[in-house]
Parts: C-alpha cells; structure tokens; sequence
C-alpha cells in the first residue's frame, strides 16, 4: 500500500515521494476507495508546482482523476456497496492505493467502460461537453482549436463535427498536424500560418498563442479559455477589446458550484462520449505507481500521444 505524497510545491519528479500507508477506515458518510487507475494530467502538474497554494494544504497527495473499487463504506452510506466501481471527485488524491472520500462525491462506473475509459472519463470529456454546450454551435460554423493534437484537443474536434460544425485545428508543427491523421477536420493551420476567421474558438494555451486565435472570431461568437498550456496568461486587455464573448472555463469551478445531483448526471454524458468513441484517448501508457518518475518523464516528452495512467 502506497502513496505519492508531495511535502513541499516544487518539480513533481523532485518533490514527490513515495511513502507507505495504512489501510484508512472510512467515517461515518465517507467510503474508502481502492484505486485502480489514476491519470497524469497537466492540472496535477499546476498543481505541484505550487499554483493553486490557497487550497492546497501541503503535505498532499496528487492526482485529480481516476478510477477506483469501493473497499469499505462508512455509516449513513447507503448509496454505495463494497465491490462498486466508482470515479472519487472534488479533490486530489488519486495517486495512491486508497482513498477516503464522501460518499457524494463518489460517481458509480457503467460496467461497459474498461478501467482504462473510466479513469479517463472525468477531466477531459466533461470539460469538452460543457465548453461545446456552452459554443450553442449550428451546422456549418467553423470552431478553431489550438493546441489540436493534444488529448482534449481531438475530443473537442470529434465533438464540433458531430454536431454538424467545421473544426479548425491549430498546431504548432508538422509532427502535430501529422498526428491528427483520420480526424474530421476542416483545416489545419501549422505554427505561424494565417489562422482564418471562425465563428468561435476554443483556447488551451493562453499568451499570444490563444491571442491570435481571438482575434480572429467573429463578432459576438464565443472565445472559451480553459488552459496556459504557454505558461503564459492571455493579455489582460483582451476581453475589453475584443468583439467576441471571453470567457474562461475552469472545470473545478463548475464541479464545486453545481448540485451533486447535475454532477451525477452530467458523468453519465461523459460516459457515454467514452462509449460512443468521441472522448476516447487515442493511445493509453500505463506506469506502476513506483516508477512514477518514469511515467512522469514520458508524460512530458515532446509528441507523446494519448495519456499516462498510475497504477497503484
């Protein structure tokens, strides 16, 4: 029993240890959850690194989004059984062999989904259906997406084109552009190519990157930012100048401010985009919990595709 615990913000690779546990017992209202499969994605990394320190009391242990099977369910629970398979929400602690959590936020799995599906089901599939619904697209509109070739980059483009709209994938090389072979694209544009006018854009990197991509939809159309992928925030005057809708989109916000009951709801969407294929990784790599420094470095090489999970 295991658990990657971060004393200190810092360079995951550094700062993370890998320390023992005890098997928890869950309090009342609580269930403790034997983690399965728990992803890497780019917030853990924010995250460690020390960007949200006002509510990330240290130590901690990492890891927003996995899969996991009920061990043992506290008293008042009675919505859950031993034996469940369930998706732990609201907080980090995934990377780790069992987690204690409230019984509200624990989300029953479809038996169809595979451990792999379901641990992926969370972040990027229900930040793609909200930021899609929110675009209120019609046929033929054109949505341009940066950073296009990543994970939740082919999701978004799966889901404008279901919907009858035109994707338009923005990428900063050849080696990317060559990665989104077989997806439903309108155009590509590579690097510092002339990105042309969309009724909406969808923006994971920020600074002059998600800049140049603002500026170029229509009046009134919908800029949705929801990533500093650049490390770089886009220029605080944009939304004042802009003839577009700006606005941000940060799913923790969304988790924590809408009933449990839409939370519920909303995941049985998600699932069913992973059952459907539209939120499907396109390649899944699997790392021991104990060689996380490994899973860590693969996760970061240039042109990785697909997702790395941690398995406990």
């Amino acid at each position: 029993m295991q658990q990657l615990v971060a004393g200190r913000f810092g360079i995951p690779e550094a700062v993370l240890q890998l320390c023992g546990m005890d098997r928890p017992a869950p309090p009342a209202g609580q269930v403790v959850v034997r983690m399965l499969a728990s992803a890497i994605n780019p917030s853990d990394r924010l995250t460690i690194g020390g960007a949200y320190p006002h509510r990330t009391p240290l130590p901690f242990v990492p890891g927003y989004e996995g899969v996991g099977c009920v061990e043992m369910v506290g008293r008042e629970v009675a919505n859950l059984r031993v034996g469940q398979r369930v998706l732990p929400l609201g907080s980090a602690g995934g990377w780790q062999t069992y987690r204690t959590l409230p019984a509200e936020w624990c989300v029953s799995v479809p038996d169809s989904l595979s451990d792999d599906d379901a641990a992926l089901s969370y972040v990027n599939p229900l930040t793609a259906l909200l930021m899609i619904e929110r675009l209120g697209l019609s046929p033929g509109q054109r949505v341009g997406i940066n950073a296009a070739a990543s994970t939740i980059g082919r999701m978004l483009i799966r889901f404008v084109h279901a919907r009858g709209a035109c994707p338009i994938a923005i990428v900063r090389s050849q080696r990317s552009a060559a990665a989104l072979d077989g997806e439903p694209i309108l155009t590509i544009v590579v690097g510092g190519q002339v990105i042309p006018p969309v009724d909406h854009g969808l923006d994971a990197v920020g600074g002059d990157e998600g800049a140049r991509l603002a500026a170029v939809v229509r009046s009134g159309g919908v800029f949705v930012y929801y990533g500093l992928l650049s490390g770089r925030a886009l220029p605080p005057e944009l939304a004042r100048n802009s003839v577009a809708i700006v606005e941000p989109f940060w799913l923790r916000n969304w988790v924590h401010q809408a009933p449990k009951s839409r939370l519920h709801r909303r995941m049985q969407d998600a699932f069913a985009s992973m059952q459907s294929g539209l939120a499907r990784a396109t390649k899944v790599t699997r790392f021991c919990l104990r060689d996380f420094r490994k899973a860590l470095a693969f996760d970061a090489a240039e042109g990785r595709q697909g997702k790395v999970l941690l398995m406990p």
